[in-house]
């Protein structure tokens, strides 16, 4: 049988540029378990602010990107479906110290931090290896990271970046052959796309395309309300379905969904919709139980949503595509 350790080490700490971006080069030759991202530093409020938006500071990193080879992007999504949005991990329950947001409004500068996981081990799964980022075969293995700006993390007000950084660590597997000199393999790849949309008026049948081809374990929709631009709401969306053709795996009101994920994962930021077909509690979740839409053309969510001038809805779909 095959033996295996684990490695976990720093890799490398960029300065966060205001509406800039940075690339780094992630070490390859072992199984990618997780990407950990820390921003951590100062922001600095130089004219008074209304108020601290709700997710501050992960608005700080506005996209995050694993590209393998400079072609195959892997993960696709906003910093705060890593940190807030880390249902899989739990990261926001009562004991986890996800968000330490900018204490005030006035001006000064205020000491931040939020904490966020790129995860292609299925952490909540049987056997969370199984579906481990393999990296030796890579020619080319990079982190993108796309900045915001500081006003970002605030309404209203001007705000600057004062020493302000992102940190990148890893959790890597080693794997060992076995007797027969064999290794095991992951069967999995996880993958994890995002896209948004404008909802200007409201719509029952609000129609969003969904990846075709792979298994979709999850999609997580934040919606974006009237009240305050930019910020999570949940006040809008009335419903969310999944479905492709007569086959509707989900069907629920938002009210529905929020009591779902809370007795499934406790604590979940307002706003956030997790529509999770594998979901049973805090139980170990299996992969084959996710929806299959191989061979399927038109796999879609379809929201039930308040519009709005304000009003976007951004969904972030979790894939699995068996190995080869």
């Amino acid at each position: 049988m095959a033996g295996q350790y684990r490695i976990k080490r720093r890799i490398q700490t960029v300065p966060v540029t205001p509406g800039g971006f940075a690339t780094i080069d992630l070490p390859r030759g072992y199984d990618f378990e997780t990407i950990g991202l820390r921003i951590v530093g100062g922001l600095q409020v130089t004219t008074l602010a209304t108020s601290v938006r709700a997710e501050a500071p992960c608005q700080s990193v506005q996209r995050v990107e694993v590209i393998v080879d400079g072609r195959t992007t892997a993960y696709s999504a906003p910093f705060w479906y890593a940190a807030l949005g880390n249902i899989g991990r739990a990261l926001t329950d009562a004991q986890a110290r996800t968000t330490t947001p900018p204490s005030g409004v006035a001006v000064a500068t205020y000491q931040v931090e939020a904490i966020g996981m790129v995860d292609f081990a299925y952490v909540e799964g049987e056997r969370p290896k199984d579906s481990n980022l393999r990296t030796n075969g890579f020619s080319l293995f990079q982190l993108r990271l796309t900045f915001g700006n500081p006003g970002d993390n605030f309404v209203g007000g001007v705000a600057v970046f004062n020493n302000l950084n992102v940190e990148v660590f890893s959790m890597e597997m080693v794997e060992q052959p076995g007797a027969d000199g064999k290794y095991t393999t992951p069967f999995m790849l996880r993958k994890v796309s995002f896209q948004e949309i404008a909802v200007p008026t409201t719509n029952a049948n609000q129609e969003v395309r969904l990846p075709a081809g792979n298994l979709i374990s999850k999609l997580t929709c934040r919606t974006e309300g009237n009240v305050t631009a930019g910020e999570p709401s949940i006040t809008v969306l009335n419903a969310i379905q999944l479905a492709s053709g007569i086959d509707v795996r989900f069907s629920n009101t938002g009210g529905q969904v929020r009591a779902m994920n809370n007795a499934d994962y406790g604590l979940v930021t307002p706003g956030y919709y997790v529509a999770d077909v594998l979901s049973r509690g805090r139980s170990a979740r299996s992969l084959s139980e996710c929806w299959d839409v191989r061979g399927q053309s038109e796999p879609r969510a379809i929201l039930d949503i308040v519009g709005g001038a304000n009003v976007r809805a951004q969904l972030v779909v979790e894939e699995f595509i068996p190995a080869a």
